[in-house]
C-alpha cells in the first residue's frame, strides 16, 4: 500500500470516527476563525491553523487536509489564552474608524464583533498579556450568541441559511441581499435591529424569526414568532454527511447571557449598546459570507399546516467539518488570487463590511464623506488590508494590518505596537 493510500485511508477512518463522536459533542464552529493565537509562556503569537504547504488552494474537499485542519482548530482554539481574528477585530476597527466612527466607537464595534465568537473580549498585547486598562476595554458577556451555543440559538448568528423553496435559485452568499427579508431572514432581521439603535422596540428574536410582517416575511414583524406560545426551531448541522448534529430551540426573545434576554440588551450593555448592536450585526454579516458555501445550500422551512415548527437543514456536504475547516485556513495567510471564486471570502466580506459601516455611520451622523469614494475604499482594502492579511507569518501579518491603519491615520488597536510618530 502506498504512503498516499495509507494517509487517505487513515483520513477517511478519522473523519468517520470523529463524526460519530461529535454527534454527542458539538464541533467547533467558526466564521473567520481566530488566526492569531496567543502563547502561554509570553512568547509571540502563533498561527492558529495555517494552511499546510502541501494542501492546495483549489481543493477544500481533500480528506487528508480536512482532517488535519479540523484537528488543528480543535487543539489550538482550546488553548488557555485563545486568540483573535484579524478580520473580525483589527480590520473592523480600522474600517470603522476610516468611515467616520470615533476611535472609541470603532473599538467597541470591533470588540463586540469579536465577542460574538468568544462571549467576551478583552484586548491583549502581542505577547498575549492583557493590556494595562483591560478592565475598561472588556465587553459585557454576550455568551448567548456564541458560535457553539446551540441551545441558546447562538449558532444561528454564525450560520445563516435562507428561506427558499426547491424551485428558488441558490442565493449568492458572497454578496448576500441585505434588502431581502423574504429569504435572508436572520441577516435582515439583525440588520434592522442593529440599525434601529438603543431604545427601539424592534425585537431581536431567536433565529431571526418574527411573526409575519405586513409583507409576509418572517424577519421584520413587530414581535417574535409565537409570542407567548413559541414554536420549536428544529435543525441539523453536518459533521460528515450524512452524520449530523440535531439541535432544537424555541422561538422568542434571543438569549444574550444567562437570564438576560434581548429586550434587556441596552440596559445590560450600557452606553455602548449601539456599538455592540453594530458589531454583532457586522460579525453575522461576515459569517454569512464566510460560511456561504454551506449556508447557500442549506434551507429554512417556515411553519405550515402540516408542521408547526421552523426547520433548518444544514446537513449538506458543503457543511462537512473537513471542508469547513480548510476554508477557514483560506481566509488569512494565503494568496487570495489563487483561490476559487467561491472561496475568496475575505475579499468579499471586507468589501461588504466597509459598505455597511458606511451605511451605519451615515445613520448615526458620523460619516466621513471621503469614505464614500472608491479611491478611499480601494486604498484601505485592495491596497492595504487584503495584502496584509495574505502574509503567512502571524506577527508580520498583525504588524502589517496595524500599519495599514496607521497610514490611514487610525491609531493602533489596543495592545498592538503603536503607530510610529
Amino acid at each position: 500500500m502506498s504512503r498516499f493510500t495509507r494517509r487517505m485511508s487513515s483520513a477517511i477512518v478519522t473523519l468517520t470516527l470523529t463524526a460519530a463522536a461529535l454527534v454527542v459533542s458539538p464541533p467547533l464552529v467558526h466564521g473567520f476563525a481566530e488566526d492569531i493565537c496567543y502563547t502561554e509562556d509570553g512568547a509571540p503569537p502563533h498561527n492558529c491553523a495555517p494552511l499546510p504547504t502541501e494542501c492546495p488552494l483549489n481543493d477544500p474537499n481533500g480528506p487528508i487536509c480536512g482532517v488535519e485542519a479540523f484537528a488543528r482548530y480543535g487543539f489550538t482554539l482550546r488553548r488557555p489564552l485563545g486568540g483573535r481574528s484579524l478580520v473580525h477585530s483589527d480590520s473592523t476597527y480600522i474600517i470603522a474608524r476610516t468611515v467616520g466612527f470615533s476611535e472609541r466607537d470603532a473599538y467597541w464595534i470591533a470588540a463586540y464583533d469579536e465577542a460574538t465568537d468568544l462571549g467576551t473580549f478583552a484586548p491583549r498585547d502581542i505577547n498575549g498579556r492583557l493590556v494595562p486598562d483591560a478592565d475598561a476595554l472588556t465587553t459585557k458577556d454576550i455568551s448567548g450568541l456564541v458560535r457553539t451555543h446551540f441551545a441558546t440559538g447562538g449558532f444561528l448568528f454564525h450560520f445563516l441559511p435562507t428561506v427558499r423553496t426547491p424551485s428558488d435559485p441558490l442565493p449568492n452568499g458572497l454578496r448576500p441581499d441585505i434588502g431581502d427579508p423574504q429569504h435572508e431572514v436572520m441577516l435582515t432581521h439583525l440588520r434592522r435591529w442593529a440599525m434601529a439603535g438603543p431604545g427601539s422596540d424592534v425585537p431581536l428574536c431567536t433565529g431571526g424569526f418574527t411573526n409575519p410582517s405586513t409583507e409576509g416575511d418572517y424577519a421584520t414583524g413587530a414581535t417574535c414568532y409565537g409570542g407567548p406560545q413559541p414554536v420549536q426551531i428544529n435543525g441539523t448541522y453536518s459533521v460528515e454527511t450524512p452524520v449530523a448534529i440535531p439541535f432544537t430551540n424555541d422561538t422568542g426573545e434571543q438569549v444574550i447571557s444567562d437570564t438576560v434576554r434581548s429586550s434587556q440588551f441596552d440596559s445590560w450593555i450600557g452606553s455602548d449598546s449601539w456599538n455592540a448592536r453594530t458589531g454583532i450585526y457586522i460579525h453575522a454579516l461576515g459569517d454569512r459570507i464566510s460560511h456561504h458555501v454551506c449556508t447557500d445550500a442549506g434551507t429554512v422551512t417556515p411553519p405550515s399546516p402540516e408542521s408547526q415548527d421552523f426547520r433548518i437543514d444544514l446537513n449538506v456536504p458543503t457543511c462537512d467539518q473537513g471542508p469547513h475547516a480548510v476554508r477557514h485556513e483560506y481566509e488569512t495567510g494565503v494568496d487570495f488570487a489563487g483561490l476559487a471564486p467561491e472561496d475568496r471570502t475575505t475579499e468579499a466580506a471586507l468589501s461588504m463590511v466597509y459598505d455597511e459601516l458606511v451605511a451605519f455611520a451615515r445613520e448615526r451622523g458620523t460619516l466621513d464623506p471621503r469614505a464614500t469614494t472608491p479611491a478611499t475604499k480601494n486604498a484601505l482594502l485592495t491596497d492595504g488590508l487584503l495584502p496584509a492579511l495574505e502574509i503567512r507569518e502571524p506577527v508580520e501579518r498583525l504588524t502589517a494590518v496595524t500599519v495599514v491603519g496607521c497610514r490611514s491615520g487610525v491609531p493602533a488597536f489596543p495592545g498592538n505596537p503603536v503607530c510610529p510618530a
